[in-house]
């Protein structure tokens, strides 16, 4: 099965809320085997080095019922005495506000659990290695 990333991606420049700097977020679409599959919000920080807050949501894409929708979260970036980035699960979709569109919103225990678990990490792949404003953001030097 191939994912991909819509041609659409949206980025809109926001304040961060804990640190006033300005960050990037970038809504993506991805697709499987050419139907919907999952949307995920990559938010583009400079806290400790470039960070990336991942969030994506799975679910029935055909309808407004979002009731079999589950988000999951992580972190991407610099980790004390490790090399390179590491990808971290964080509570899903602390940064936005209570939304339907959601569904289940996954701390990281309740995401290391979930059967979706390998269907995230893959996704989180395909963004770093397809989505060029998030791996830039995460190859650049911290500003």
């Amino acid at each position: 099965m191939t994912l991909s990333i819509a041609p659409n991606l949206q980025i809109a420049e926001h304040t961060c809320p804990d640190c006033g700097r300005p960050f990037r977020r970038i809504t993506g679409f991805v697709h499987r085997d050419g139907a919907p599959y999952a949307v995920y919000y990559a938010s583009c920080h400079h806290h400790e080095g470039n960070d990336v807050l991942l969030d994506a949501v799975f679910g029935t894409w055909d309808r407004e019922d979002h009731s079999d929708h589950v988000t999951f979260g992580c972190r991407i970036g610099p980790v004390p005495g490790q090399p390179g980035p590491a990808v971290q699960l964080m509570p899903a979709a602390a940064s936005f506000a209570a939304e339907p569109l959601f569904g289940q919103k996954l701390s990281p225990s309740e995401a290391e659990r979930h059967p979706r678990l390998e269907d995230f990490r893959e996704l989180v792949e395909h963004v770093l290695q397809n989505d060029t404003v998030v791996a830039q953001h995460i190859a650049a030097q911290p500003a």
